[in-house]
C-alpha cells in the first residue's frame, strides 16, 4: 500500500461508517433495477404507489458517492420512502465520475455521467408522466461531482441542485457552467463533524458559486457527521416546487 493510501485510509473508513442507510425500507411497493437501453448501464427506480399517469410526478435523481463505500443501491434505499410520501419518482443511476477519495471529478467521467443521466431523464419522461417543471438532482459525498456538473449545465432540465456532504472541485467546472443556471436554486449542506475534506470543499463550493452569481443556501447540520439526511434535501425541493408541467404529449400545462 502506498503512502497516499495509508494517509487516506482513516478517511475511507470514516466514509464507510458514515454511509449507512438508516431510512425506513417498508414502502408499499419495491424499487426496481433496470438497464438504460441507450447506454447499457444500470439504474434503480422507485415509482410511488400513488403514481397516476394523469398526474405529473416530480423526479429526483440522486448521485452516489465513491464505490464501494457508496453505491446506487444505497441511494434508492435512502430515498424511496421520501419518494412514496411526497409522490416523487426516484432514480439512482450507477455512475463513473464519483471518486471522492482519489479522484477529482475528471471531465471524461463527468461527460459520461452527463450523457447517461440525460438519457435517463428522456427515458423516464417517455414511460411516465414526469413533472418537467420539478426535477431535482442531488448527490452525496463523491456524488457532488456529477451533481454540480450536470445540474448547473442544464438549468432547462433541473429545477434545483442539492449537494449533501459533497466533494467539490472548481477546477473541473470552471468555464463549463451554463450562465443562465445562476437562476437555479442551489442548496449545500454538510455535517458539523463531517471529515475536514468534505467541510472544506463544501465551503469552497459555497464561496465559488456565490462569487459566480448563484443564490446558494448553505447549512451545517449540528452534531452530525458524514451521514444521510435526504429529508433536508426533500424539504428544500418542496419549497421550490413550481406549477406542474406534464411530460406527456398534449398535456403540457
Amino acid at each position: 500500500m502506498t503512502y497516499a493510501r495509508w494517509f487516506f485510509l482513516p478517511v475511507m473508513l470514516m466514509l464507510l461508517g458514515g454511509c449507512a442507510v438508516t431510512q425506513p425500507q417498508d414502502t408499499p411497493v419495491s424499487q426496481q433495477m433496470e438497464v438504460d437501453p441507450t447506454t447499457g448501464k444500470g439504474y434503480y427506480i422507485y415509482v410511488p404507489s400513488t403514481y397516476r399517469p394523469e398526474t405529473p410526478a416530480p423526479l429526483v435523481i440522486t448521485c452516489h458517492g465513491t464505490p464501494p463505500y457508496d453505491v446506487a443501491e444505497h441511494h434508492i434505499r435512502e430515498w424511496k420512502m421520501l419518494g412514496e410520501r411526497n409522490g416523487c419518482i426516484i432514480l439512482a443511476p450507477k455512475l463513473d465520475g464519483t471518486d471522492g477519495i482519489f479522484g477529482d471529478g475528471p471531465i471524461v467521467g463527468m461527460l459520461a455521467d452527463e450523457r447517461y443521466i440525460l438519457s435517463l431523464v428522456s427515458l423516464v419522461s417517455y414511460r411516465y408522466n414526469i413533472d418537467r417543471a420539478n426535477i431535482m438532482i442531488t448527490g452525496f459525498s463523491g456524488g457532488g461531482f456529477p451533481t454540480y456538473w450536470i445540474g448547473l449545465r442544464h438549468p432547462d432540465i433541473f429545477s434545483c441542485v442539492v449537494a449533501r456532504n459533497c466533494n467539490f472541485s472548481e477546477h473541473n467546472i470552471d468555464g463549463w457552467l451554463a450562465p443562465e443556471s445562476t437562476g437555479t436554486p442551489v442548496y449545500i449542506y454538510y455535517g458539523e463533524v463531517d471529515p475536514a475534506a468534505i467541510r472544506g470543499q463544501s465551503d469552497t463550493a459555497i464561496n465559488y458559486l456565490r462569487a459566480k452569481g448563484y443564490s446558494v443556501t448553505a447549512r451545517v447540520l449540528p452534531g452530525t457527521g458524514h451521514e444521510r439526511h435526504p429529508e433536508v434535501a426533500m424539504d428544500f425541493f418542496r419549497k421550490h416546487w413550481r406549477p406542474a408541467k406534464s411530460s406527456v404529449a398534449g398535456e403540457l400545462r
